[in-house]
């Protein structure tokens, strides 16, 4: 391989530019996943539709969640990322590959259900292990209301989708919009099955102020994980970087991170 070829880069069209590597840990994605189900237990929590042929062209990083984060991690030949303690990278198709790693007990979601998650996961045809429909949809749905301040467009149609699997035909398009219609669909799947809300390992996860007051008092009362200094340290000197380094040394570090 020349090293011009090397050093190229390959944008998909959602304009995530993917390394090129000599080496490759990984033949494909779906070497990977065949690998990862033989030794693993673990599930793809999102976007699992785009594997494992059409990654490069709709995705920028794998979310999933393993039972044991060092197995995981060590099986799976993937290296710790600078940014983010939930953040790795392996080398598939000679081009490098972002992973949100979550597992049991992180506090991303309550841990009874993680693992029911992981418990209950069924697998696409292509041998992708995921959540089945039920803990799909809601699940989304925390991680659209609850994580994250706005909602994916991609996300709306989803849960729409999903919602009918699971025989909720009452439910529209436009409710995951609404705090107050949204936080009565999670209120009451979680209180059923004693879930709660749960402060999560990672720091850099964003918690949705405005929507949790619209969240059962039964469900705010979840665990509140300690976090250790070192992470916790580690997490507030990057998010006050992020803010004072100028935007085009954000540029740089993007390209070579």
């Amino acid at each position: 391989m020349e090293l011009s070829r090397i050093r190229m880069t390959a944008e998909n069209r959602v304009g995530h530019a993917f390394k090129l590597s000599k080496d490759s840990d990984w033949k494909n994605f779906r070497e990977f996943i065949e690998v990862a189900n033989t030794h693993c237990n673990w599930i793809v929590l999102r976007n699992f539709e785009f594997l494992p042929d059409i990654f490069f062209e709709n995705d920028k990083d794998v979310d999933v969640m393993c039972e044991d984060l060092d197995l995981f991690v060590t099986v799976m030949k993937l290296k710790k990322r600078l940014w983010g303690t939930a953040a790795y990278e392996t080398i598939i198709d000679n081009k490098i590959v972002h992973f949100d790693v979550r597992f049991l007990g992180d506090g991303y979601y309550d841990k009874l259900w993680q693992y029911k998650m992981l418990k209950n996961k069924i697998y696409t045809l292509d041998g992708i292990p995921r959540m089945n429909d039920i803990n799909y949809f809601y699940s989304l749905m925390y991680h659209c209301k609850v994580q994250k301040y706005t909602v994916k467009d991609e996300y709306k149609k989803r849960l729409k989708e999903l919602a009918v699997f699971v025989g909720l035909n009452m439910y529209q398009i436009k409710d995951i919009d609404s705090n107050k219609i949204s936080a009565n669909f999670l209120n009451k799947f979680m209180k059923e099955r004693h879930y709660t809300f749960c402060y999560p390992v990672d720091i850099n996860v964003q918690n949705n102020n405005e929507f949790f007051r619209y969240l059962s008092v039964n469900i705010k009362k979840g665990v509140i994980y300690s976090i250790p200094k070192k992470t916790l340290m580690l997490g507030l000197v990057l998010k006050v970087a992020v803010k004072i380094i100028p935007r085009r040394v954000k540029v740089f570090l993007k390209k070579i991170f």
